[in-house]
This record gives structure tokens, sequence and C-alpha cells, in this order.
């Protein structure tokens, strides 16, 4: 009897401190893993699940397109969420931060966090700037690339963009 107690309480214990161990790891938003120790990052092998599974959408860095001297950029979240910010080249070096999953949105700044519709392997979405709705209806181009039709129940407007990927930076 005492050596089945002994032998629980060792499992439990190495139970315990493999547990401890994990929760030393840091789950980074875009699927990487933050090691506290030394800072670095690997990424995650983690099974991406939810309404983007099986699309070949990245969720370790952002998508950008620019017109003009217009910066957009975009970041999506595998639970079917994709945070928008629009700025200009003077803000560029600050948008990247708004692209949090905890984003609320601010449209008076051009920040939305909406949800993501899939059917097939097309995604839409709508943004809600304070004068009206514009739709986005797009695909993955490749890897690195989506394409949308943006359309704008504001004015009419309607317009193709592509949105190039660009990946997290890992501290050094």
């Amino acid at each position: 009897m005492t050596r089945t107690i002994k032998t629980v309480l060792i499992v439990l214990i190495v139970a315990l401190g493999a547990l401890l161990g994990a929760k030393q790891l840091h789950l980074l938003p875009g699927g990487s893993v933050e090691h506290p120790a030394d800072g670095s990052t690997t990424p995650s092998t983690a099974v991406i699940t939810g309404p983007l599974a099986g699309l070949s959408i990245r969720f370790d860095g952002h998508y950008r397109t620019e017109s003009g001297d217009v910066i957009r950029l975009m970041r999506y979240f595998p639970e079917g969420r994709v945070v928008l910010i629009n700025g200009t080249r003077e803000l560029e070096a600050d948008l990247h931060k708004f692209l949090i999953r905890e984003t609320k949105g601010d449209p008076s700044i051009g920040l939305h966090n909406v949800p993501v519709e899939v059917k097939g392997d097309s995604l839409f979405f709508v943004i809600h700037p304070e004068k009206g709705d514009i739709d986005f209806r797009g695909k993955v181009s490749s890897g690195s690339s989506l394409s949308f039709e943006r359309y704008s129940h504001i004015n009419g407007h309607r317009e193709r963009m592509e949105y190039f990927f660009q990946p997290d930076s890992i501290p050094s």
C-alpha cells in the first residue's frame, strides 16, 4: 500500500513539474513560443483549428499594402478574426503595434477588429468606418499574398488590392 502511494505521489510530482515547465513558455500572438529565460522565440507547431484552418493564411506576421502615402495592414487570428489598421508613412513604425487579438477597434483612426467568413477558398469581412461599410472579398494568392476586392458603400468605389505578408521580427 505505501509503495502504491509513493508511486502515485511521484507521478503527481512529475506531472506538476511538467505543467509548471509548460507554463514557463508563453504562447505569443501569431503562433510563436517565447522562452522567458532568454527571450528567444520559436515557431509553434500547434495545429490550426477554426474557420481559417485549411487556408494558407499566416498568423506569424501581418499583410501589407500601400496606395500612395497610405499604408494598410491586416493580421489574421486562427479563431477567425482579422485586425486592420490604416496609416501614413509618418506613423508606419507604430502601426503593427495595433495588430493584436485584444484590439477593440477605433473607426476614427482606421482600426478594426472584425470576424472573417470563409466560403470555400474565399474570405469575406466587413469593416464599419464612421460613415458606412466597406466590404472585403478575397483569396489567398500564394503563401505570401492575399488578393482582395474592396468595395466602399460610402462612395461606391471598388478597387483590387494585393496584400503582401511580412513576418514578425524575431528579437535577437
